[in-house]
Order: structure tokens, then sequence, then C-alpha cells
């Protein structure tokens, strides 16, 4: 259980678009960001859920009454009605795995798969094969073809914890699929479409 002090964690949810902020170059569409939070009254169908109101969010192992917490669980109640990309900010064990896992279960995309990955425990060519699958044969030990995490979040969410750790080769083709809802398998030449909500966490300042 979280009590009041460790709830008033620096959890930051920035809604960004389609993309996350990767890199400094994304941070040209902040001011667009601020100008459009929120509006959900003027946001497009496909944005939108249905017209039943949510109620007052509540999560499993989160306590308390404070202020802070209570406009951090407002925050996700919003967040939740969305599409949109998500950063989560705090530190180590301040609960964001909870805060994704209650986007994902109040957002349309609730009975779809919410799939987890943790970028920093792996290596770079590791990482990539876990993000984008492989083909048999792509690389040593590839003895079969593998789904990625995207393909297996496919309808749902992905949560990818320690994004500050990708690597700018990575978070380009990243990128990629968040703008344009594509991938190729490592080693594979077939473009592949998915449908992926996607938060990310870190308890770095990426910007």
């Amino acid at each position: 259980l979280y009590d009041e002090d460790i709830v008033f964690l620096t959890m930051v949810a920035d809604l960004v678009g389609r993309t996350v902020r990767l890199h400094r170059a994304l941070t040209t569409d902040r001011e667009r960001r601020v100008d459009s939070q929120w509006t959900l009254e003027n946001s497009s169908d496909e944005d939108r859920t249905d017209s039943i109101p949510h109620p007052p969010v509540k999560m499993e192992g989160i306590i308390g009454e404070s202020p802070a917490l209570k406009q951090v669980l407002e925050t996700v109640s919003i967040i939740a009605r969305t599409n949109s990309t998500v950063l989560l900010r705090g530190e180590s064990g301040t609960g964001k795995e909870f805060f994704a896992q209650a986007i994902h279960k109040l957002s349309r995309r609730r009975k779809k798969p919410f799939v987890k990955l943790n970028c920093a425990a792996l290596s770079e060519s590791v990482l990539e094969s876990e993000l984008f699958g492989h083909e048999k044969g792509a690389f040593t030990g590839a003895i079969s073809q593998r789904a990625g995490r995207f393909e297996l979040a496919n309808g749902g969410t992905l949560l990818l914890d320690e994004v500050g750790e990708i690597s700018p080769a990575l978070q380009a083709k990243l990128l990629r699929v968040l703008q344009e809802g594509e991938l190729e398998r490592v080693g594979g030449t077939k473009t592949l479409q998915v449908d992926v909500r996607l938060i990310c966490a870190t308890n770095r300042d990426l910007e």
C-alpha cells in the first residue's frame, strides 16, 4: 500500500498527441498539446468514449485523500477517455505501473491486452526483438518466428517501463509505429499494421 506521502509522487501524465517525448525534437509540439489539453468536447468521435461518465477512480493498493492524489486520479480518469500516448514520470517505486493499468482499465481498450516491457533490463538487440518481433533465422538463436510486444498488444495497451533507456535508433522505429501504426519484424520485409495505445514510464527527465 502507498500512503499519502508516497503517493505525492512527482508522477506526471503528459498527453503528447500521437508521439512520445523521446527526444528534444518533439518538444516543438508542446504548445499544441497545452492548447488542446482536455478539450474533450471538441475531440473527434475517434477520441471520445460513450457519454456515460466515469465514476471516481479507485485503484487497489492506492489509499489517500490528499489533494495531490485526487488530482492525479482525476488526470488518470481524463486520460483514459482519450486514445493518446502518455508519459508517466516519477521515482522508482511510486506506482507508475498502477496508474498505467488504471488508464487501460478505464479506456475503451479495457477488454484487449495490457502488455508491459522493462526497457532497461534488455540489451538493444534483444529489446528490438522484444518490441517488434523477429523472423526465423533473423539472428543466431532465432529458430522460429516470434511476435513482438506491439503485435501482442494489438488493440490494447503497451506499457514501456524505463523508456528513457531506449537508444536513438530504436526511438526512430518506435516513432514510426506511433505515427503510422506500422512495423516490420527483425529480419522481415512484410509491413504489419498494429493499433496500440502506448504508455511510457520513466524516472528520468527526458527533456
